[in-house]
């Protein structure tokens, strides 16, 4: 038989998620988005309507292409207004209006007082007969709303409402990533501009005497009244120290100006000053004579250095967590980025058990030294205490005395081994409070409010990948679980089959949505079942043991493909689940009769008359209605004929698409179809997906052959 060819809206679903994968702006996801409602459910206008920083108004968005900017017309809508998309937005489901009457009647069209047209009369000038609205979701939080208007009446289908839910999901996910990314920015360039850089001083030197003249913006920067001679060098930082006399003895040696950077210790902490000292010849016109003095000019650069600064490191925390898969991680990323930012040790205090208690405190010194401790004595409502909304910022001995009394052991401690300053800041996520992150320094302290701006957005960030982390190793935690309650036992033993299986679950879970076995009827029969449920982790695993569970009962009351699909599609209706599962099932006779049927699932293999798919309707998936479940293919395989069932991970990949995935499949099964049964399903699950390949969705392969 001819292979099946790819549906153009799921090819067009896959071009859009790339196209919103690499939207970097809000117009860049709208477009990609409308362009899809457009060219695949037939929308007479389509938009896209984001929620304003009030959280009252939804105003709708521009695309970037001029042909689209017709389809995507609307008006701002009030949250709290009598309209289908403020509705979907205040409860989060989507809203399908099947004709004008049911809008009139659920939501009414006249126009406000004195506002001209209402919303909803608006959209009737239009022509439209229908309407679909989706709620945009991500993490949790309401971005918007995307809104569908159909020239024909009756609204969307059911495929066409499992097309638009998955398209609002990508859309959302682009368009909270677009607005990270804009703050991420506005954040960055903050920090780049944010001091003028002004001139300090000017000065004079000699070689062999040093500076010779007097330094007023030195000596009020640092309390030092005379800097002449070599008394200026001992402000400067150790570090700093000898880097700067090198460029003055290469500046003699190349008659070449000296530019140099150096740290110096001033009245209120370390100053950043840039200098440039400029060579006075003997003899202006003979290059190579000696060197009288320098001339030279110093600038104040500390808040220019410690925006730079500040940006490297949110930079690097931002690299080092995009990277991080695991809890330990992100922990060591965001002690290192503390130890980067200028801190001499970073210490996170972290809630990681249930409620207040479970405190665990990871500590980094200058050195890269680790240590980790349990944290029994104190609460998060300690810590709260302790950092407050703004944090806290002690400064010596005294700072330490004003702490509460059952911290202040803690800071006596870190006062003896050097510290004179630190900062306590808050980790405070979105939902809930995790703990306080303490940095160490050897300085006067953090005084200026730009640095605990920067500190606490510093802690910000730390919160929310720590937040994120946990809930996923929750989330891992959780199918560790389902995976142990869920994994498939072995394959029962028929006395006249020969089986084999191979199960592989998508990258970063435990456990997936695809299952496979055999149930015995009775001495001379087995049904054969492979499932899928749509989606991946802890929710889709779910999902397929109770369709497991549903499958065996229905198959032991009465095993005939259309009992049973008829059964699974009664159970999914009354229990009202919009997952998206698709099972091929089939009773296989000792003898080698096959009765098979599909509910939207993909055509086994068998070698019976040569390799080829087997003949089997695909029918719609469990719960979608419409499909009577006659179709039904009754087939006799002969003795040694092997039949293959696999699920869509195998063949369908985001670089290869369903058709062409089917046809290597054929192409494999063609050139080992006699061989052992083992052979041929590892063969194809290794040269489809790889031995080791990290796999985009769940494979399973079930492989039978009659004895």
């Amino acid at each position: 038989m001819d292979v099946p060819a790819a549906a153009p809206p799921l090819e067009l679903l896959q071009r859009t998620a790339a196209e919103l994968a690499a939207a970097l702006d809000v117009r860049d996801a709208v477009t990609a988005v409308l362009r899809t409602g457009r060219d695949v459910l037939r929308t007479s206008t389509c938009g896209v309507a984001l929620l304003d920083e009030t959280g009252t108004l939804l105003v709708p968005q521009d695309p970037h292409d001029d042909d689209l900017a017709g389809l995507g017309r609307g008006r701002p809508v009030p949250l709290d207004s009598a309209t289908p998309s403020a509705e979907a937005a205040r409860t989060l489901r989507p809203v399908l209006l099947r004709d004008r009457a049911e809008l009139a009647a659920r939501f009414g069209t006249a126009p406000g007082p004195g506002t001209g047209p209402g919303l909803n009369d608006s959209v009737l000038e239009l022509g439209e007969h229908s309407w679909a609205m989706y709620p945009l979701v991500a993490r949790e939080r309401l971005v918007g709303v995307l809104r569908f208007g159909l020239a024909r009446e009756g609204s969307l289908d059911p495929a066409e409402q499992v097309f638009a839910a998955t398209l609002a999901g990508q859309c959302a996910l682009a368009l909270e990533r677009a607005r990270l990314l804009r703050e991420a920015r506005r954040t960055a360039r903050r920090y780049r501009t944010l001091a003028e850089a002004g001139s300090l001083d000017v000065f004079t030197a000699r070689p062999g005497e040093g500076v010779t003249s007097d330094v007023p913006g030195w000596s009020a920067l640092t309390g030092r009244a005379d800097v002449r001679g070599s008394a200026w060098q001992q402000d400067v930082h150790p570090e700093d120290l000898p880097a700067v006399l090198d460029t003055f003895q290469r500046s003699v040696q190349d008659r070449s100006a000296a530019r140099f950077r150096m740290r110096v210790r001033g009245l209120r902490g370390w100053r950043t000053l840039t200098a440039v000292a400029v060579p006075v010849l003997a003899d202006p016109t003979d290059p190579a004579s000696r060197i009288v003095e320098w001339v030279g000019s110093l600038d104040d650069v500390t808040e220019r250095a410690r925006a730079r600064s500040r940006t490297r490191t949110l930079n690097a925390l931002t690299a080092a967590l995009a990277t991080a898969t695991t809890y330990p991680q992100v922990l060591d990323a965001v002690l290192r980025a503390c130890l980067d930012g200028g801190a001499v040790r970073g210490t996170l205090a972290v809630a990681e058990g249930q409620g207040e208690t479970g405190l665990r405190v990871h500590r980094m010194l200058a050195d890269g030294t680790r240590t980790t401790d349990d944290l029994t004595d104190l609460t998060l409502d300690d810590l709260g205490a302790v950092a407050g909304e703004r944090g806290a910022y002690p400064v010596g001995a005294a700072g330490v005395a004003a702490l509460p009394a059952f911290v202040r052991p803690y800071f006596e401690a870190a006062l003896r081994l050097g510290e004179t300053s630190w900062a306590v800041l808050p980790l405070n996520s979105r939902t809930r409070r995790l703990g306080a992150l303490t940095l160490g320094f050897t300085d006067s302290g953090v005084h200026e409010e730009d640095d605990r701006d920067f500190l606490l957005a510093f802690a910000r960030q730390v919160a929310g990948a720590l937040d994120r982390m946990q809930l996923l190793q929750q989330q891992r935690d959780t199918a560790t679980v389902l995976a142990e309650a869920l994994r498939p036992g072995p394959l029962p033993p028929v006395d006249w089959l020969s089986t084999h299986r191979v199960a592989q679950t998508s990258a970063g879970v435990e456990v997936g949505g695809d299952w496979a076995e055999l149930v015995p009827l009775d001495e001379d029969r087995v049904a054969v079942v492979l499932g899928d449920v749509m989606g991946r982790g802890a929710r889709a695993a779910t999902v397929m043991g109770v369709v497991r569970t549903q499958v065996r009962t229905l198959a032991l009351v009465d095993p005939h493909p259309t009992a049973v699909l008829r059964g699974l599609d009664t159970l999914a209706r009354v229990g009202g689940g919009d997952d998206l599962v698709t099972i091929f099932y089939g009773v296989l006779h000792r003898d080698g009769r096959l009765l098979a049927a599909s509910a939207g699932h993909l055509p086994p293999l068998t070698c019976h008359d040569g390799p080829h798919y087997l003949d089997v309707p695909p029918g719609v998936p469990i719960g979608v209605g419409g499909d009577p479940r006659t179709d039904v293919v009754d087939v006799r395989l002969t003795p040694g004929s092997a039949l293959i069932v696999f699920s869509d991970g195998l063949v369908e990949t985001r670089e290869r698409s369903l058709t062409a995935g089917l046809g290597e499949v054929l192409e494999h099964f063609r050139g080992a179809a006699r061989g052992e049964l083992t052979e041929i399903v590892d063969l194809l699950v290794s040269r489809m997906v790889g031995p080791d390949a990290t796999v985009d969705d769940d494979v399973t392969v079930l492989g039978l052959r009659l004895r």
